[in-house]
């Protein structure tokens, strides 16, 4: 879409992308399941996951439980507030050994459907039929 002024000629919309040190760009994060992130090559590459949180040691090691089912241990700091099962996005650096490290975490509320959000990123946004729309 152009924007139009008065003039009625047409401006296109501004663009600014940004890209950050690891070569990412800014604000695009791969949204993975416990499946991708263990088949892939994903060190030091922010990700998202989605999931619940299934126990923590109280100290630095959550084990999460991702939309697909598989589990992904996550780094977190001691002072991470641990709720068992509750829904949750973590976003964090992926890690050689195929651990997260937290950076921040959004709460998904009661009822997400994580069935629907396993298909959504394992059919659509990961699918290089839909490249020109995700970036695949």
């Amino acid at each position: 879409p152009f924007y139009h002024s008065r003039s009625s000629r047409s401006i296109p919309p501004p663009t600014h992308h940004t890209t950050m040190s690891n070569g990412q760009p800014d604000g695009a994060f791969p949204r993975l399941n416990a499946s991708m992130l263990h088949a892939g090559n994903w060190d030091s590459t922010i990700v998202s996951i989605v999931g619940k949180a299934v126990s923590f040691d109280g100290m630095q090691t959550l084990e999460f439980e991702c939309a697909d089912g598989g589990k992904v241990q996550v780094q977190v700091g001691p002072d991470f507030n641990f709720e068992h099962g509750k829904a949750m996005e973590i976003m964090g650096a992926a890690n050689e050994d195929k651990t997260v490290q937290h950076f921040i975490s959004r709460d998904l509320g009661e009822g997400f459907d994580f069935s629907n959000y396993n298909q959504l990123i394992t059919k659509v946004l990961n699918n290089s039929k839909y490249s020109d729309l995700f970036g695949v």
